[in-house]
């Protein structure tokens, strides 16, 4: 992404990847949305201040304000979400305790259309996050056509604990933002528990920090989730938010409230894009709304986001790679999402392309057409992007074999075929055949369960196990431990053991 490069050097401002956000431009408790961490509980609010770029010519426009109320991320918008900016838009940022002016950073207009076509959506720039700032300037120029119309500064303030003076006249009316939110949030949940859940996963689900823990303002969110037309996801996209400078993780819950801010006050978009976050500490976090076990249509990935879920990793990664942390948490994220529907984290799977365009590679894609994926791929495989990062993009394959025993299945009881949630009568000994899609080397053991309690292990390269079950109806499943120390289960079948019939044709009791 261009301008990254040159921040990084300078371990200041950062820009941020389609189509999210960047970290903090450095470690400290002034800064803005700093005490906000995954620990806060409930609603906080996020405000956004608009200033209007001045016109130089029919192509050139800039604003430059200080002293203006703190901030903490901050990005460039006009009227028409389908017009082009020609030209650069650069923009740079005052801290708000040293006083110092960042370097200009060029921001890049999103991709009109990501969260589908939605009335009154405003164009943008990928925003930056600054940490704590109280001055902007913006300049646009160098193109030959002009400029669209409505051209602001969006100064995003993600909320904090602990207000300065001056918003004590708030605090009288956040009472009733906290009630709207929660009311709203009360009556989403209400509407999604109207839902089917998501499947049950082969992988266990991860810890993820919940919307209402990162301070989700809810009140901004009146649309409800969309999900998936065909109701499976059949890869995952992995994102970073191209951020070069350091944050600590204490300010992750304030990055993705700042997102959330400025993908719907700012886009116009109904939530934010990303369906999940993770920070370099491994912290997962829920991201679009709708339901962490349900399939839930976000808008990271042009053209694609209709069979596919997201995680945007926190940080830029294009001359570093992301940390063991925030890869295993990518890791658990899409063993369990991608083990919802029977799909192997190392596998591939076929994709109908919503948009016609040309990916980071140079691959073409035709609106309607089927492509082939990786289960797990990075945003430029679909889009052209640099992200997920130079750097991040070969660590994807360590992503893929880092996952548990992918597509584990009972097979048939005493020879008999059957499905998942299926039953079976048998009588006498128990004798059960699985298969996985993950190569026997890696798999150290599987086990049979039998009411959840181990009965039987065998090698990782075995298919079948066998034991003795006394009469009635129990829950059969199969648990392999990969080498790597992942686990993943089968899901259920039902046995039921009848007793042998005895030498007259009775039933024994």
């Amino acid at each position: 992404m261009r301008g990254t490069a040159f921040a990084a050097a300078l371990g200041v401002v950062t820009t941020l990847c389609l189509p999210g956000a960047a970290v903090a431009a450095g470690p400290g408790q002034d800064r803005a949305g700093s005490s906000a961490s995954a620990g806060t509980s409930g609603p906080v609010e996020g405000t956004v201040r608009r200033l209007a770029l001045e016109s130089r010519s029919a192509t050139e426009a800039a604003v430059s304000a200080q002293n203006t109320e703190r901030f903490g991320l901050m990005g460039v918008s006009w009227k028409d979400a389908s017009a082009e900016v020609q030209g650069k838009i650069e923009a740079r940022s005052r801290n708000a305790v040293t006083g110092a002016w960042t370097p200009w950073v060029e921001l890049e207009p999103l991709k009109a259309g990501l969260d589908g076509v939605r009335p009154g959506a405003r164009g943008a720039t990928e925003p930056v996050w600054v940490g704590s700032a109280d001055g902007a300037e913006v300049r646009v120029g160098g193109g030959s056509a002009a400029l669209p119309a409505g051209l602001e500064l969006d100064l995003v303030d993600p909320g904090r604990a602990g207000r300065r003076a001056g918003a004590a006249k708030f605090a009288s009316a956040s009472g009733t933002r906290a009630a709207k939110s929660a009311s709203a949030s009360g009556a989403r949940a209400a509407a999604a528990a109207a839902v089917a859940p998501g499947p049950e996963s082969t992988a266990p689900r991860p810890d993820v920090v919940p919307r209402a823990q990162w301070g989700a303002d809810e009140s901004l969110n009146n649309e409800g989730p969309i999900y998936l037309a065909g109701g499976r996801i059949k890869a995952l996209f992995v994102h970073h938010t191209a951020a070069s400078a350091p944050y600590e993780c204490t300010d992750s819950a304030a990055i993705v409230r700042g997102l959330h801010v400025y993908h719907v006050k700012t886009n116009g978009w109904r939530d934010v894009g990303y369906n999940f976050l993770v920070d370099k500490c491994g912290t997962l976090f829920e991201g679009r709304q709708g339901g962490v076990d349900r399939p839930v249509m976000g808008a990271h990935t042009y053209g694609f986001n209709s069979e596919s879920t997201s995680v945007a990793v926190l940080g830029d990664h294009t001359s570093a790679g992301a940390s063991p942390e925030a890869l295993e948490g990518i890791a658990k994220m899409a063993a369990y999402k991608l083990g919802q529907y029977d799909a192997d984290m190392d596998g591939t799977t076929t994709l109908t392309a919503g948009a016609t365009q040309k990916n980071y590679a140079g691959t073409s894609f035709t609106a309607g057409q089927p492509y082939q994926f990786r289960t797990v791929s990075g945003h430029r495989d679909g889009f052209n992007t640099e992200c997920p990062g130079h750097q991040l993009y070969p660590q994807l394959d360590t992503i893929r074999k880092s996952g548990p025993a992918a597509r584990l299945k009972i097979g048939a009881v005493n020879e008999k075929p059957i499905a998942a949630g299926g039953t079976a009568k048998v009588t006498g000994p128990l004798a059960v055949d699985f298969s996985t899609s993950t190569a026997a080397p890696l798999v150290g053991s599987f086990e049979l369960l039998v009411d959840g309690t181990p009965v039987a292990t065998v090698a990782g390269d075995a298919t079948r196990a066998a034991t003795v079950v006394s009469p009635g109806s129990h829950r059969v499943q199969i648990r392999a431990t990969a080498h790597n120390g992942k686990v993943s289960t089968s899901l259920p079948v039902t046995v039921d053991v009848i007793a042998d019939a005895d030498a007259d044709g009775h039933v024994g009791q």
